[in-house]
């Protein structure tokens, strides 16, 4: 496996101010990240992800979004994509119309890296972002959102990427990484999962359980703090994380210093990579990495 992230475009990173989705209450609309802060954390994350022995890949920037009017969410290079990390990646078809042509420029990039391509029919009701998965292929389980994602979406990556079982946790966040992530052991198997799940329907935290139950692993319940917060107040992104083996990969420790402790004592290093600037778009760890 390797990691790959967008390089910042040339003309900085939301230099005009960052814009405002409904649905993603973490944006903080005209803010200006500071680049000179935004390049050290990013420069950080990669080495972050480097210690562990993993190779990380940086895609260009494309030309075609860094214009007049620039559209700079490629740079959360999670969203357009998903892979089985084993050579196939397929090419979602993002919730957000106006990103949709992130998803045919970044199968571009997966071309030349000579991934296997299936793309997602374009076609009404057809919907997927990357933030709203998490796949863990040694389980060859799929965790779900359907924040953006389309039941008819999520069953279409499920069959491609042929797991054997699929969890659908549907809550009251943006995409399912800003309030949920799994753990991985040293073998790259689940060993525990942090959620918040007040933020959670009850079927959802219904299947959590049960999952977490029939797989012997515990839950590690968060507050909205830890999420992406509420409506009058943004959270600490710190359940936005790349779980790799052996590995968890945070913008900052939990508020409840247990959990972490707890998490270490499984034998999982906890790395801190802070994205204070990147979380000004509504976006941290897991969004700005995706796994090939």
């Amino acid at each position: 496996m390797k990691i790959v992230l967008s390089k910042l475009p040339r003309s900085g990173w939301w230099a005009n101010g960052i814009p405002k989705y409904e649905d993603n209450p973490a944006m903080i609309e005209g803010a200006i990240p500071d680049i000179e802060i935004l390049n050290k954390e990013r420069k950080d994350l990669i080495t972050s992800v480097v210690s562990t022995g993993i190779e990380v890949v940086e895609l260009d920037f494309p030309a075609e979004l860094d214009q007049h009017e620039p559209k700079h969410d490629f740079v959360f290079i999670r969203d357009p994509f998903i892979s089985d990390q084993n050579g196939l990646a397929i090419i979602l078809r993002a919730g957000e119309p106006q990103r949709r042509i992130e998803n045919r420029l970044v199968k571009r990039f997966l071309e030349n890296l000579e991934l296997e391509i299936v793309e997602m029919p374009d076609k009404a009701g057809m919907r997927a972002d990357g933030g709203e998965f998490y796949f863990c292929k040694k389980n060859s389980v799929l965790f779900s959102g359907l924040k953006r994602n389309t039941s008819i979406g999520v069953e279409f990556v499920a069959e491609r990427l042929n797991v054997n079982e699929l969890v659908i946790l549907e809550g009251e966040g943006f995409h399912l990484d800003t309030f949920f992530t799994p753990v991985l052991n040293k073998s790259g198997c689940i060993c525990s999962v942090v959620a918040c799940t007040s933020v959670m329907t009850t079927e959802s935290k219904q299947s959590l359980y049960k999952f977490a139950d029939n797989l012997d692993i515990p839950i590690f319940e968060i507050p909205p703090g830890d999420a992406i917060g509420t409506k009058s107040k943004t959270g600490s992104f710190a359940a936005n994380a790349l779980p790799l083996p052996g590995t968890l990969i945070r913008p900052s420790p939990f508020s409840n210093p247990d959990i972490d402790e707890r998490i270490m004592g499984m034998g999982i290093n906890v790395v801190i990579s802070p994205t204070s600037q990147f979380q000004l778009s509504g976006g941290s760890v897991h969004c700005l990495t995706n796994e090939l």
